[in-house]
């Protein structure tokens, strides 16, 4: 009896520690460089790890000695507030990527725009990277399993500011 008394005491603690373990991952991608560049399709992995249940950490390095990008992740979602999304404005509003919701630019699609972000969850994560040479990198996810997040899988890519691209799946 003793015994099932404290298991039962100790279950929530052990939900709560789950809960706020900070989760880690990879994700493999398929990295275009510029044309001119002269370097062939590479595989690229983008390790994550989350830091909360809607944020976290994400890095890359682009080729052999490359460039290294670090920057945060954010799920959008109904509760996202302007200070989680404000980190990401400096990035995606950056003039190497044309300004923010330039027409015709394809990232910014119905729905991509702050206010539309914050009004419902369909599983979209956005990311914004600096270069430790200067470049930024911009990524855009949609989650095939909103209830698991990033580790349930699902697509995306990423814009460099140097003009190649991440295709991702993972």
């Amino acid at each position: 009896m003793f015994r099932s008394s404290v298991l039962l005491a100790l279950f929530p603690l052990a939900l709560i520690a789950c809960a706020t373990t900070p989760q880690t991952g990879i994700m493999p991608a398929r990295w275009t460089p510029p044309k001119d560049s002269g370097i062939p399709e590479q595989t690229v992995t983008i390790a994550w790890e989350s830091t909360a249940a809607k944020h976290g950490d994400m890095t890359f390095t682009l080729g052999r000695g490359g460039q290294r990008y670090v920057g945060s992740y954010l799920l959008m979602e109904q509760t996202a507030s302007h200070l989680e999304v404000q980190p990401l404005y400096q990035i995606w509003d950056s003039a190497s990527f044309g300004g923010w919701g330039d027409v015709g630019d394809p990232w910014f699609v119905p729905g991509w725009n702050v206010n539309a972000w914050v009004r419902h969850y369909d599983g979209r994560v956005v990311v914004g990277l600096h270069g430790n040479r200067g470049g930024n990198a911009r990524c855009h996810f949609t989650l095939s399993n909103t209830e698991v997040g990033i580790p349930g899988g699902g697509t995306g890519e990423c814009q460099i500011s140097d003009g190649g691209h991440l295709s991702v799946r993972f």
